[in-house]
């Protein structure tokens, strides 16, 4: 049932928000994607996180911001119309969004005459990992034989199949229902599949920390304005018909004093996203304000 619906999601272009329509997809504005996303969450969360996570920080928003154009005439059109599904793996047992904590690694090694990177992954809460056919893979690559002269964090793609990748436990957090799971494996991969290619090998850190803001900054906080609307709009009502001691719940002031404190921090969040959807619109990466909206909403 959690595949149809994602198929549906994919083929219906709900994944292709951050596309050009020049390659098939459907760009909002920020604003635009805020109010869609809080929307769907609003219905349901798990859908929420389905839709959010290919709009946010993966191989969709790289790809336009870093890709080759080779990369962008392939990858592209086949995101926007589902073809592609992808997720993104940053996250592993004892590294969160921190790319420069203990990250995998990855080496450059010359494999019969032809350079190429060999990396070993053990990404996991990595969201639509067991549905995906497209990873995005975060590594940090060292260079010990001095064969490419460049190092560092480094973003890839993948497809599924890839030789050597394993795609197969898919986790239940939390029971909330959204596909989420692991992505490991030893494997080749080649310079070529380098978001950017080999100019970009070692640019990982900045290319994640610019996109990050955009899940940071957008996605969750879409949750939180979600999830906060729905909780007021219900409790709302429900102090309005449910009575006790023959006096409706809304005429207390226990209650009310709870019910002014939801619909103050609703406001507080509403306020939050439109500021940041709007310096994000206005073209600005705003990182700090990014990360502040993500723990504060």
């Amino acid at each position: 049932n959690n595949n149809k619906w994602i198929n549906r999601l994919a083929k219906d272009k709900f994944f292709s928000f951050l596309i050009d329509e020049k390659y098939g997809g459907i760009k909002l504005s920020v604003n635009e994607l805020s109010n869609l996303l809080t929307k769907v969450a609003s219905v349901d969360p798990a859908l929420g996180v389905i839709t959010m996570v290919p709009n946010s920080l993966g191989p969709g928003e790289l790809l336009t911001h870093y890709g080759s154009e080779e990369q962008k005439n392939y990858y592209l059109p086949k995101l926007a119309n589902g073809d592609f599904i992808p997720c993104f793996g940053l996250t592993g047992p004892n590294n969160g969004s921190d790319a420069t904590g203990s990250i995998d690694k990855g080496y450059v090694v010359n494999e019969n005459g032809e350079l190429k990177i060999k990396v070993k992954l053990n990404k996991r809460y990595i969201t639509l990992a067991p549905v995906a056919n497209l990873m995005g893979i975060a590594f940090d690559l060292e260079d010990p034989d001095n064969l490419l002269g460049k190092s560092g964090i480094t973003v890839a793609l993948v497809e599924r199949d890839h030789k050597g990748l394993i795609q197969e436990t898919h986790h239940n957090p939390m029971n909330a229902g959204f596909p989420n799971g692991t992505i490991k494996g030893e494997f080749l991969v080649d310079i070529d599949n380098v978001i950017g290619g080999k100019e970009n090998i070692g640019n990982g850190w900045k290319m994640l920390m610019e996109c990050l803001s955009a899940g940071r900054g957008v996605s969750l906080p879409a949750t939180a304005n979600a999830s906060s609307k729905v909780a007021s709009f219900g409790i709302f009502n429900y102090i309005k018909v449910r009575e006790q001691f023959k006096l409706s719940l809304s005429n207390m002031e226990a209650i009310q004093e709870k019910f002014n404190n939801m619909i103050y921090n609703t406001w507080i969040i509403q306020s939050a996203v439109a500021l940041t959807n709007d310096i994000l619109d206005s073209g600005n990466s705003p990182a700090v304000i990014s990360a502040i909206m993500k723990q504060q909403c």
